[in-house]
């Protein structure tokens, strides 16, 4: 192991409960609508995976403790009662061997983030609910705030009786618990609003009503929110106020978070909010409370390394880096940190497939959640593999197709390896990006694929003769529209544009063509220091983009101060800028020293429908079939290779 992880092995205490490390799983909704809070044969495996991977404490995603608290679980038919705890009974019976503790979530409510279209949403107080303004919740009597900590005293205690090794109380993102703690939405005149020890008196009461329930020795942790980074949200300023009532109360261990649904992008951070954004929101508070800090966000190895030597934080929780690589502890525990298959930050998969009601899984590891039907076991009969294309799906179909047992070789036309996306991944924040590709190349290197660079194939090239199975990952060509003047010496194809940013493009940028490899292009020259325009021809710019994403990739642009002119299209490059027009048929010179066109890409589906025909077996995937995003390359490489017997 290396030396600078080592702290973060050693063996620590919440309460009297012993931890391997200081690696925590997030609670990562997996199956969101299961309609009676137990845990699938998939949900099942896929926590088995992480336990075996070496992760100190997993906290389970969030259960509800009683159908009759919020018409959110109204379908949680068997909440709260026996039913309930023996559904969780198989998962601490599949995790208990690997030493990993488990922790159950449990949740009373949506709070004003519900949906009216359910029935009426209790909440701290009558406020507008965030999915529809016009509509407000209402504001839980002094009954319901009895019944509803009454219901966590009994999840509680099922929760130890089952075998849990702690529990924790659910207080995030402005849901009910929390709305209890948020000024501008506890609007209430009785015990329960006004100062910071009425707000808080929700949660101490649920504490101490759950303290009882299981008892001195048992560890309860409280996650809840440091700020929401939105205007009428909590500041850190607040939150310490409540730290300090909260560490006299029976809470053990505070798990800190960020965000609200008013600010997706902090409560799941995309790429551009950089590494552990929210260490220093942990940084303040541990100054308030000696008891232990979970902080989440972004966290890597190297960033918990540090935080944990400056004493910023006791406990790092990483939620999709787990998803992405379940054997993230075990890997660093054996010094093989390199080998690390790191988050992208897209949450194409494991978020918004889950907010969209499907099943969620993860862009560059296609076996989460589905475990056991994707196993990989070395076959008895190896075939000659041939992989055309070295970018991302191209690498990803060979790793899979080696650790198979095949004998794989691979050929790519260029130079270097990684396709576009070795381009796409210089930004400082596409840096998880650009260590996903050191990682597929380190695999296939120690794996023995047989690399061959500054080799094209084509149909007729004597190198597929031999080959048992075939897979086209050619990739995609620039679209280059029929633009006067698109050919002149300022004209810069946004990838060529990555590689020369610092010797071939001028102070003044226009970027024509605001997509989403437009909009990365102009924050990383502004970043840089230079003047950016995005011409649009749409309403609006990275609307390909995941909602998530955009939010945080918008507040990026207008920090550094890129100008957007949508609506708009490019008519002519000229030696000095740009002649445009507006949907209003308004023309005008945009002044720039270079300009870079993204229009997107074509797929290089010839080459591959003629390879296709020479051999019909071969399998073509990625964007020389579809253009789509990494993840559904690196995916369709993984089922393309998998599917290889």
């Amino acid at each position: 192991m290396n030396p600078k992880y080592a702290k973060l092995f050693e063996r620590t205490y919440i309460k009297n409960m012993p931890l391997k490390n200081r690696f925590v799983m997030c609670p990562m909704t997996t199956f969101v609508w299961n309609q009676d809070y137990t845990l699938s044969p998939a949900q099942l495996n896929y926590y088995e995976e992480r336990a075996r991977g070496g992760v100190g404490m997993i906290i389970l995603e969030g259960q509800a403790i009683s159908p009759d608290i919020d018409p959110h679980y109204a379908f949680a038919k068997i909440a709260g009662t026996v039913e309930q705890q023996k559904g969780w009974g198989p998962l601490i019976d599949r995790v208990k061997g690997y030493g990993t503790k488990v922790c159950n979530q449990l949740v009373a409510g949506a709070g004003r983030n519900g949906s009216p279209a359910l029935g009426k949403i209790p909440s701290a107080s009558a406020v507008p609910l965030f999915f529809d303004p016009t509509q407000l919740s209402y504001e839980m009597t002094k009954e319901e705030i009895d019944f509803t900590i009454k219901a966590y005293a009994t999840a509680a205690r099922m929760s130890k009786d089952i075998g849990f090794d702690c529990v924790e109380i659910h207080a995030h993102g402005g849901y009910l618990i929390d709305s209890f703690m948020m000024k501008s939405m506890n609007h209430r005149t009785d015990q329960y609003g006004g100062s910071y020890e009425n707000m808080a008196r929700f949660v101490v009461e649920i504490a101490k009503a759950v303290r009882d329930a299981v008892g001195p020795d048992y560890p309860i942790l409280f996650r809840f929110v440091a700020q929401h980074h939105f205007e009428l949200g909590r500041t850190v300023e607040d939150t310490i106020e409540l730290i300090k009532i909260f560490d006299k109360s029976e809470i053990d261990a505070f798990d800190i978070d960020s965000g609200s649904y008013e600010t997706w992008d902090w409560m799941f951070p995309p790429s551009y909010l950089g590494d552990a954004p929210s260490m220093e929101d942990a940084e303040v508070l541990k100054k308030y409370t000696d008891k232990p800090i979970l902080i989440t966000n972004n966290i890597t190895p190297d960033t918990a390394a540090d935080a944990l030597e400056k004493g910023k934080a006791d406990y790092f929780m990483i939620g999709r880096g787990l998803i992405a690589d379940p054997e993230l502890p075990g890997k660093l525990l054996n010094g093989k940190e390199k080998d690390i298959r790191p988050c992208i930050r897209c949450n194409e998969y494991c978020i918004m497939k889950a907010f969209t009601g499907m099943r969620p899984s993860c862009s560059i590891n296609a076996r989460a959640l589905q475990e056991k039907e994707f196993p990989l076991i070395k076959t008895a009969d190896p075939k000659k593999v041939v992989v055309i294309g070295g970018g991302p799906g191209g690498l990803e179909a060979a790793r899979v197709a080696a650790v198979k047992g095949h004998h794989v070789s691979l050929f790519e036309k260029s130079g270097i390896l990684g396709g576009q996306l070795a381009l796409a991944a210089t930004p400082p924040f596409k840096n998880q990006l650009h260590n996903f590709l050191e990682y597929l190349i380190r695999q296939v290197e120690q794996l023995k694929v047989d690399i061959h660079l500054n080799t094209e194939i084509t149909a007729g090239s004597d190198e597929l003769k031999a080959a048992d199975e075939i897979i086209v990952a050619v990739g995609a060509t620039a679209m280059i529209p029929p633009i006067k003047g698109i050919d002149g010496k300022n004209v810069i194809e946004v990838l060529d544009a990555h590689s020369k940013r610092h010797g071939e493009i001028g102070k003044n940028v226009i970027i024509a063509g605001g997509g989403l490899s437009g909009c990365d292009a102009a924050l990383e020259l502004a970043m840089e220091g230079k003047d950016v325009t995005i011409i649009e021809m749409l309403g609006d710019v990275a609307l390909n983009a995941a909602i998530i994403n955009r939010i945080a990739l918008l507040k990026k642009l207008n920090e550094y101060n890129v100008k957007k002119l949508t609506n708009t299209k490019v008519l002519e490059f000229q030696e000095d800028g740009a002649l445009t027009e507006d949907s209003d048929g308004n023309r005008q010179t945009v002044k720039a020293d270079t300009m870079i066109v993204s229009f997107g890409t074509v797929p290089r589906k010839s080459l591959a429908d003629r390879i296709g025909d020479q051999y019909p077996s071969a399998k073509s995937i990625g964007d020389c079939v579809t253009i789509g995003q990494v993840g559904e390359t690196v995916r369709a490489g993984f089922f393309a290779a998998w599917a290889i017997e």
